[in-house]
């Protein structure tokens, strides 16, 4: 059985417990700090040098001696295998504690160690070595607080600490003076769809996701951008002429021209349709007839041409919106002259009208905001607005406000120490 040092404590690394592997550290050099980032500069006809404080602290390299115990020497090389393997499947950082310091924790990378040499094996002892970012966490400083607007969090630390905020609401939230803005109808995404065309029908279908809004949000079919939908007339060799015929409340009044070498009509409809998240609806539909008169092949035809357009919003089994559009030709000239409607662009809103940026989480440390679907990061960041200098919690007293717009305010604070 080998055994070494008269303390024997385990590490956890992104849940590897070295214990599980007979393997445990013996405390010396897991109390080292890190060195802040101070650049100094000599300047000519100074006295001293100037200090150009970087505002942080370097990565520090931790390395636990260890060794095994209650492992048989004959296991000894396939437990230091399996932990090896174990530390070094681990992908970015990861969160490392130890039994030394059971109220802190450190985000850390497996770098080396555990390759053991025959005298190491022989004794069973060994190093493994981390490489950390500078902070010491504390694990009081995971514990997620709510705060009540004009309440004070007090930082126990001598150090600024970037939070992780989780709200539900919108509006301006001030810490310490710096302020967060949360929009309220914030576009959560949208979807395209391009190029599509039939004759003399077209069924276009638009998937929604409806992880990205509440029941009773706003969808919008266009939004600021037209929504458009164009009616050719193929091959004609050329339009004489396009008068609209009847009645076309609906349509904002077309326009018509050339596409290529084939004449065309585009029809433009009004500037968006809108829709409520969670009730099916359909616009009722709408349509224009006008007469045109083309050539082809040296004869002149007189077309009575009427162009209808059709939206509807579904919710079962799955969200989408469905467009229909048709064309009819009087008289009918298909074996000549054909229509068919043709989408350019539909592009999708969907905007929080009810503030769908429940559960909003904003990342002080990175600057990030995004909602988790799922199990997916969905990120929010053109909803919210951050100052270029990320509000922190700063040693001692710190005041959050923000408006009744915001039912749910929670505060992660993230305390630490190096």
């Amino acid at each position: 059985m080998v055994k070494t040092g008269a303390i024997f404590k385990n590490f956890i690394f992104d849940g590897v417990n070295s214990a599980d592997y007979g393997v445990y550290i013996t405390g010396a050099a897991v109390y080292n700090a890190p060195v802040r980032d101070v650049e100094m500069i000599e300047i000519p006809g100074r006295n001293g040098a100037f200090a150009l404080d970087n505002g942080r602290f370097a990565n520090i390299t931790v390395t636990y001696p260890a060794g095994m115990y209650g492992v048989n020497e004959s296991d000894f090389a396939n437990a230091i295998s399996d932990l090896r393997n174990a530390l070094a499947s681990r992908k970015g950082y990861c969160r490392l504690t130890d039994e030394y310091n059971p109220n802190e924790f450190r985000m850390a990378v497996y770098k080396s160690g555990l390759e053991v040499t025959p005298a190491q094996l022989k004794a069973g002892e060994f190093e493994i070595t981390f490489d950390c970012k500078p902070q010491r966490f504390l694990t009081s400083g995971e514990t997620q607080q709510n705060v009540t607007s004009g309440a004070t969090i007090t930082n126990p630390t001598l150090f600024d600490s970037h939070p992780l905020l989780l709200v539900d609401g919108y509006g301006d939230i001030d810490i310490n003076g710096d302020d967060i803005t949360i929009q309220q109808g914030a576009v959560m995404g949208q979807t395209l769809l391009a190029n599509a065309m039939s004759a003399p029908t077209l069924n276009a279908t638009i998937p929604l996701d409806s992880s990205l809004y509440l029941a009773g949000d706003t969808i919008t079919l266009g939004n600021s951008t037209e929504f458009q939908i164009y009616y050719y007339i193929n091959n004609a060799d050329y339009i004489n002429n396009a008068v609209e015929d009847t009645d076309s409340t609906n349509f904002t009044p077309f326009v018509y021209g050339w596409a290529s070498d084939n004449a065309f009509l585009a029809m433009h409809a009004k500037t968006n349709f809108t829709f409520t998240a969670g009730t099916p609806s359909t616009i009722p539909t709408e349509s224009v007839t006008f007469k045109v008169s083309v050539t082809r092949n040296g004869t002149s035809y007189l077309l009575t041409v009427t162009l209808s357009l059709s939206i509807s919003y579904i919710t079962t089994p799955t969200q989408k919106i469905q467009i229909t559009a048709t064309t009819s030709m009087t008289p009918s000239n298909n074996y000549l002259i054909a229509t068919y409607p043709y989408i350019q662009n539909a592009p999708i809103y969907v905007d929080s009208t009810k503030s769908a940026l429940g559960n909003l989480y904003i990342d002080l440390d990175i600057g990030e905001c995004y909602r988790i679907e799922n199990g997916e990061y969905i990120s929010i960041n053109t909803a919210t607005t951050l100052p270029a200098d990320l509000p922190t919690l700063k040693p001692g007293a710190n005041v959050i406000t923000y408006p009744n717009t915001f039912t749910s305010f929670k505060v992660t604070p993230r305390w630490f120490k190096i």
